[in-house]
């Protein structure tokens, strides 16, 4: 196996071993396939570096979801909340009274239902939210 060896050890050994002070140490030889592992991880952290920066996430509006934990398309609304960083709070439509709620307000208890800033959201509409978020 190849071994690189720093420039002292090289000297040392020409001089001989006997020149060598107490205090002195012969450093350590790096395999080729040690060094290789760790370049790749500083070669990955200078790449983040470069990478994008997101948009600016988040709502600085009110947000509301009417919510049913069986409903998938809820999950798909909860997923695109938390993607963007946006704070909400959950009501859950499987309750009486937050059923009563949205008779009242929307005439019927389908879900999702998505309120933003006190604009409605009905259904999966990952950009009306990112919209009335801005």
């Amino acid at each position: 196996m190849w071994r690189i060896w720093a420039a002292e050890t090289i000297a040392a050994s020409a001089a001989g071993a006997d020149s060598l002070k107490k205090e002195e140490t012969m450093p350590r030889g790096i395999s080729l396939f040690r060094r290789a592992s760790l370049v790749a991880p500083a070669a990955a952290i200078a790449l983040l570096g470069f990478a994008a920066v997101p948009a600016a996430a988040g709502c600085s509006k009110r947000v509301v979801l009417y919510n049913a934990n069986w409903c998938p398309y809820c999950r798909q609304v909860r997923a695109i909340l938390a993607r963007n960083d946006i704070k909400y709070s959950i009501r859950d439509a499987t309750t009486a009274s937050v059923q009563a709620d949205m008779l009242q307000r929307f005439g019927d208890t389908s879900v999702p239902r998505t309120l933003v800033g006190g604009v409605l959201v009905e259904g999966v509409d990952e950009a009306r939210i990112k919209q009335l978020c801005r």
